[in-house]
């Protein structure tokens, strides 16, 4: 690819003609990350507003296209861990954010979990343990105080800074910091006030020792609490049974995705609600099917 290619488009920017514009915007986005520092330097080179507008709009695009790549090659395969997962969908949003320093947060809390176990400790003296480190030593809160259509609420980058988020957030970073420590804990299929399962090890079925609720502090519930919180969530009778049982890494993130394209939508956001119906799709793609709880 010829400089002098990508700063004949980026100067088309500049036209008059919407037409123009358009093609050298497509032909620009086509071009991928390796033209972001081209395009950064004729942002820096540039006083006029359009233009400016132009080319953070092309930036803006290149860096979602690769994020969702990313996020593509996640599912592909296996979606194994889900951090990185949960990374993907908070970069989708706050583009300039690194893996690296979001990754060590969640490894400083996992060595502080693991220094306090031992193979001798029951299945809820383990939560108790976490639920320590997590709301006592790190001061994780949920969001019971502030409305749910704060899309920042959603993502686990957000949450690591602020030390708030909502019910899909702290359930992420439960699940993510359990994952690490290999626990059998996985999540519901909840679209909202997610709860989280503690698997019985000595079976192969997926049925559960009980239940951990990340957005109360971790308080362990039983199905009949469950079943409560279902219920909140104003899900019909017929479907609960959907709602308890255990999903995968990517079946998380799809609610997630979901639930943000809702608040995007609801909060007139339509750019940031295409971006999240975008990996709605790659999400979508043959999710794991869920396991009874």
């Amino acid at each position: 690819m010829q400089k002098g290619e990508v700063a004949s488009l980026i100067n088309l920017l500049d036209d008059s003609d919407n037409e123009i514009v358009s093609v050298a915007i497509n032909q620009l986005c086509s071009k991928g990350e390796s033209i972001i520092p081209d395009l950064e330097r004729a942002w820096h080179e540039c006083f006029e507003e359009l233009p400016l507008a132009r080319i953070e709009h092309v930036i803006g695009q290149i860096k979602s296209s690769v994020t969702l790549q990313k996020l593509r090659e996640w599912v592909n395969t296996g979606a194994a861990e889900l951090l990185p997962g949960a990374y993907y969908m908070a970069k989708l949003l706050h583009p300039n954010i690194a893996y690296e320093p979001i990754a060590q947060a969640i490894d400083s809390i996992y060595k502080d979990i693991w220094i306090e176990l031992n193979p001798y400790l029951t299945a809820l003296e383990k939560v108790s343990i976490i639920n320590k480190v997590l709301f006592d030593k790190y001061q994780f809160c949920n969001n019971a105080s502030q409305p749910d259509t704060d899309p920042q609420l959603f993502l686990i980058d957000n949450l690591l800074q602020s030390k708030m988020g909502n019910s899909v957030a702290l359930s992420t970073l439960y699940l993510c910091v359990a994952e690490k420590l290999e626990l059998p804990i996985k999540g519901l299929d909840m679209p909202y006030n997610i709860v989280l399962a503690y698997l019985d090890e000595y079976y192969d079925d997926g049925r559960s020792l009980f239940y951990i609720y990340p957005f109360f502090q971790g308080q362990a519930l039983g199905k009949q609490q469950v079943e409560i919180v279902v219920n909140q969530n104003r899900i019909s009778e017929s479907s609960q049974h959907k709602y308890l049982s255990v999903c995968s890494n990517q079946k998380h993130l799809l609610n997630m995705a979901e639930a943000l394209q809702h608040v995007f939508t609801f909060t007139e956001q339509h750019e940031l609600a295409k971006k999240v119906k975008a990996a709605i799709k790659i999400l979508s793609r043959e999710a794991s099917p869920p396991e009874q709880g």
